[in-house]
């Protein structure tokens, strides 16, 4: 604390301005958590539209097969049906039953609300820190240590990814491999050789210019 002051006292007696505290590791960790959040929230929402997929793939099934049921026991009050018939209706009814039974078990509606509403939450965030990185650095350094900012953001991504479901061994493989791509692009693209000069320049400056 009196070695800032001192700077400040130092800065203010030359006239100077003090360096931005938002510096550019700063601004580096932000664009990192900005990452996550984004791949953690395309993939809470690639979940949520697979489980909603799901739900709808059980449901409509079990809807169809528990009208036919009921609808065809009436078919069955009779004394001359068949006996295929009856057995027909039963192996239907068990299997209805059964899909009932694992969509309510699974709960893939459920599922897939808590992995939207998770996303949302994620989303929100990586708009937040777009926002941050989008002003002006002026404006960043008026808001003073960054260090406060930076304590509250992890501790809201903490509180939210204990909220979150998992993402799952699959979910969460790829999201390592969407999060590390950028970053493998970045490296490729410092250690790209220089493009090599036009043979025909090269030729032409080592060329004798003739003599006037």
């Amino acid at each position: 604390m009196e070695g800032a002051a001192k700077t400040r006292a130092e800065a203010a007696r030359r006239g100077g301005k003090l360096p931005s505290p938002w510096t550019p590791a700063v601004l580096e960790l932000l664009k990192d958590w900005r990452a996550r959040a984004a791949t953690t929230s395309s993939q809470h929402y690639r979940l949520a539209s697979s489980l909603a997929r799901l739900n709808i793939r059980f449901g409509i099934p079990v809807v169809v097969l528990t009208t036919f049921v009921g609808t065809s026991v009436f078919a069955t009050l009779q004394t001359d049906v068949h006996v295929g018939l009856r057995i027909g209706l039963g192996l239907i009814s068990v299997l209805a039953a059964v899909l009932a039974s694992l969509q309510t078990f699974l709960r893939f509606g459920e599922r897939a609300e808590k992995h939207r509403a998770s996303a949302e939450l994620w989303a929100a965030l990586r708009r937040e820190i777009d926002e941050m990185l989008a002003l002006h650095p002026t404006y960043l350094a008026s808001r003073g240590d960054p260090k406060q900012y930076l304590d509250d953001l992890r501790r809201r991504m903490d509180e939210i990814a204990q909220q979150s479901p998992e993402l799952g061994e699959h979910g969460v493989w790829r999201a390592r491999r969407r999060y590390d791509e950028p970053s493998r692009e970045a490296a490729s693209r410092e250690h790209l050789a220089p493009p090599p000069e036009p043979r025909g320049v090269e030729e032409q400056a080592q060329r004798p210019q003739p003599e006037g």
